[in-house]
């Protein structure tokens, strides 16, 4: 009966084995590489203040699903207090950066230098600055939103007024 165990194991274990030689049908098949000297920059979605550069690492923030973004922003750039209906992952590749975190009258700032990551939960409220620029790489599930706590604060806000004049 113990050889009947033993055999009956080996014969299993071997029904389950992959060949390392083949990639498993469920993995990707494509990569993509984006070398920091190469990234494209354009202009930063309508929904952010005016003078960030922004690109599109991969996904697509419109779309449903996950993406991956960069954000450039110059020197004394701020994003006033929001909060988006997804988690977002922040992570500063270079420059400097300022988290503001949680409600206006309770919140906590966060100086972050390069490397540091910070997970942001769905919906709370934080804003972003910079003094002296950054580059900020952020990825979350799309469509993205961002929804500012004072309406005032929306540049596209501020480009109706604009153009009702």
């Amino acid at each position: 009966m113990k050889s009947y165990l033993v055999l009956l194991l080996a014969l299993s274990g071997s029904a389950f084995a992959t060949d390392p030689g083949k990639p498993d049908a469920g993995m990707a098949m494509s990569h993509n590489v984006t070398h920091a000297a190469a990234t494209t920059w354009g202009p930063a979605p309508p929904a952010l203040p005016p003078g960030a550069q922004a690109a599109v690492l991969v996904g697509n923030p419109g779309q449903p699903g996950v993406f991956t973004l960069r954000l450039k922003m110059p020197a004394g750039y701020r994003v006033p207090r929001h909060w988006h209906p997804t988690d977002e992952a922040v992570t500063l590749v270079e420059g400097d950066l300022t988290l503001s975190m949680g409600a206006a009258d309770m919140a906590h700032d966060e100086a972050l230098s390069p490397g540091d990551f910070v997970n942001l939960p769905a919906k709370m409220h934080h804003m972003a600055s910079s003094k002296g620029g950054a580059i900020v790489q952020i990825q979350s599930t799309g469509p993205f939103e961002i929804n500012y706590i004072d309406p005032k604060d929306d540049p596209r806000n501020v480009a109706k007024a604009a153009g009702s004049n």
